[in-house]
């Protein structure tokens, strides 16, 4: 009874390990998480830099200025 059930845990063993992720599943799968983070770091980036921009004072003598010294048409 040992024996059969050292062997059930054997087979049992090698068909968990023959069904996990090949080396090329695994190195797409890294490569992706890279482009995702990357992805993710950039829109950040963005978001921080859009929200950075909407937080300046707008000088309002600066932009009297910029109206009125553009040529007409």
């Amino acid at each position: 009874m040992k024996k059969v059930l050292a062997l059930v845990g054997i087979i049992g063993l090698t068909t968990f390990v023959a069904c996990g992720p090949s080396k090329e599943e695994q190195e797409k799968a890294e490569a992706q998480r890279i482009a995702d983070s990357t992805r993710v770091a950039d829109s950040t980036a963005a978001a921080e830099a859009a929200a950075a921009a909407a937080a300046m004072p707008v000088d309002s003598a600066a932009a009297d200025s910029a109206a009125t010294t553009a040529p007409a048409k």
